[in-house]
């Protein structure tokens, strides 16, 4: 499977956009298990590379939009197309805008 990308506005302050990406992190650690080996983040939190034997995640917040890169060749034949619907579906819902209540 191919590199996959996802940019997307997250409509937050760049503080709770990094918060989010935690939350991500951890949703996508917890869905792929014992296949994440490693999990490296940037000293100030905005930017985290997950590694596993054939893959790896890049996630990265901005002031604006949150980017994810991801190479999962062996994933991908493992566990099919799901991995990259899985990814996609974390960071929308944890990314998603909410709407406020008037």
């Amino acid at each position: 499977m191919p590199l996959m990308t996802i940019s997307m506005q997250h409509g937050k302050t760049f503080e709770e956009a990094s918060q989010r990406l935690a939350t991500a992190v951890d949703a996508v650690t917890r869905r792929l298990g014992t296949l994440v080996r490693r999990v490296e983040w940037s000293t100030d939190r905005s930017q985290v590379r997950l590694e596993g034997i054939g893959f790896w995640i890049a996630m990265q917040v901005d002031v604006q939009v949150v980017h994810v890169s991801a190479d999962i060749p062996v994933l991908g034949r493992l566990l099919g197309s799901s991995v990259p619907t899985h990814l996609k579906a974390i960071v929308r819902r944890t990314f998603q805008r909410t709407l406020k209540k008037a």
